[in-house]
């Protein structure tokens, strides 16, 4: 026999004939693990001229076709010795006399085999059992080896091995195992050996995986992952609701997936994961005009479900489902009440905003326009206080001044005069002004007076009483702005349009 690459021996390196490099025949289909002189190996092929086995040692996982195999030189062994396949164990893809499948159970020799090449109606699988010989041990096949069976058991693997990260809180092993399980049957070619059961296997798992791998990502705090997810749910099973009654609908029915969870319960979850993920991209008007759509789909199911007469008569499935559709509506008028409240906060800081720029632009007055009514009540109570305060310190200073005009001091009696003959003594006047002013908001100024001369009058009193007159200018100046800018755009624009023509 003839030995080559490395075999760390001189004495034993041997070129390949001539004759087997000029046609290369196809490769073994199942390719039986061995045990040789040199350790394990994996028969690639076996040559139908001569016999020769071309036996690849050391790595027996990856096919020839696999970018780890080109990668490297591998050890080859080409001899016509028959050798022996390796011990079978549990989960080894064996062959036996009845055809290819995977090895069960072993039990006193006796080996019980679950063939995958036979395919029967419905989802009945074929069992042998094998007790004169141990079957030969195959390599497992590659990914574009597999048929669409094989693609869908291998994605349903994968499912469950996602489904115990999860539980255990790896979530980001979660993600990556299910988003494998997506990408084995994504792009699966049906043909005439691919059966409706297989069929429907397929739509579930892309369903359940994609929202399972978004909720994955929504704990993960990914959200343009966990939209992409949810959306991806979302158009198989819009494809499926449009395919009612037809044959793959029919057996998810029959097999317990009613109505109410593939188009109510895992709709909804679709769409409680992309309205979250618009929330957290600052989406607000988008996520509650889904969260509102998910409640049109929800509640109908939600209402055929409880209106059943004979509640006694519903299946576990029913009553799974009307329960989580329950706890999802829930959840769903919460996620309703939580962003409306954000929305309503946010429309009051871009109210701010926007009276903050129009001041800025426009200018504004002392702010009492502005105000709250409480301000407003202050400052007018403000206001009141000081003009009393204003009036009795008047009133006091003309008093005083009365009394050095006429002589009246505070040790005359009432009614008398002071170094005056033919002169009356002064009215002196009843101190009603501050209960007055008390009476009366606003205050009433007043002007008395006790002498022959004219009353006096302040100057700051004149411009007060002025300055509450406004002017038109005043009272409509932001909009007589406005008016200006408008006209000046438009004899600026009519200009242009007469320079250019």
């Amino acid at each position: 026999f003839w030995k080559i690459m490395n075999m760390n021996s001189s004495s034993h390196r041997y070129t390949q004939p001539p004759s087997s490099r000029q046609k290369q025949e196809p490769e073994d289909a199942d390719q039986v693990i061995v045990q040789t002189d040199f350790g394990r190996g994996l028969i690639v092929r076996t040559r139908k001229i001569d016999g020769i086995k071309e036996i690849r040692l050391g790595d027996v996982k990856s096919s020839s076709s696999s970018p780890a195999f080109r990668r490297r030189e591998p050890n080859m062994l080409y001899t016509p010795k028959d050798y022996p396949s390796v011990p079978p164990c549990i989960g080894d893809d064996v062959i036996c006399e009845y055809g290819r499948g995977v090895l069960k159970e072993i039990a006193d020799d006796k080996y019980t085999i679950e063939l995958a090449s036979w395919r029967l109606s419905g989802r009945s699988n074929v069992t042998c059992h094998v007790v004169s010989s141990p079957p030969k041990v195959v390599r497992k096949h590659a990914l574009h080896e597999m048929d669409s069976a094989e693609k869908v058991a291998l994605a349903k693997s994968q499912k469950a091995e996602a489904a115990k990260y999860f539980s255990e809180k790896d979530y980001t092993g979660a993600l990556n195992t299910y988003a494998s399980a997506v990408d084995k049957v994504r792009n699966v070619q049906h043909d005439h050996t691919s059966s409706n059961e297989v069929r429907a296997d397929l739509v579930v798992i892309m369903i359940t995986c994609s929202n399972n791998a978004a909720t994955c990502c929504i704990k993960l705090a990914k959200w343009e992952e966990a939209s992409k997810f949810a959306k991806n749910a979302l158009i198989m099973l819009d494809a499926l609701y449009g395919k009612r009654g037809m044959k793959i609908h029919t057996i998810l029915n029959s097999e317990g997936i009613i109505d109410a969870k593939l188009f109510g319960e895992w709709r909804v979850k679709s769409y409680l994961v992309v309205a979250r993920a618009c929330m957290e991209q600052g989406e607000v008007e988008d996520a509650i005009a889904i969260l509102k759509k998910a409640k049109g789909l929800g509640m109908p199911y939600i209402d055929e479900l409880s209106s059943s007469a004979d509640q006694s008569s519903r299946g576990k499935e029913e009553k799974a489902s009307l329960r989580a559709l329950t706890l999802q509506m829930k959840e769903l008028k919460r996620l309703v009440a939580e962003y409306s409240e954000k929305r309503k906060a946010a429309k009051k800081i871009e109210k701010k905003k926007a009276k903050v720029m129009a001041k800025a632009l426009f200018g504004g007055g002392d702010g009492k326009e502005n105000a709250t009514p409480d301000k407003q009540n202050n400052v007018k109570e403000r206001d009141s206080s000081e003009t009393k305060q204003h009036v009795e310190q008047v009133y006091d200073e003309q008093e005083k001044a009365v009394e050095d005009q006429t002589g009246v001091g505070s040790g005359v009696a009432t009614g008398q005069i002071a170094g005056a003959g033919t002169r009356k003594a002064p009215f002196k006047r009843k101190s009603s002004l501050k209960s007055k002013l008390e009476r009366e908001d606003p205050p009433v100024q007043q002007s008395v007076s006790f002498s022959d001369q004219p009353p006096q009058v302040k100057e700051f009193d004149r411009a007060k009483d002025d300055d509450d007159d406004e002017t038109p200018w005043q009272k409509h100046k932001e909009a007589l702005i406005l008016m200006g800018i408008a006209g000046v755009s438009v004899l600026t624009i009519v200009g242009l349009r007469r320079a250019y023509r």
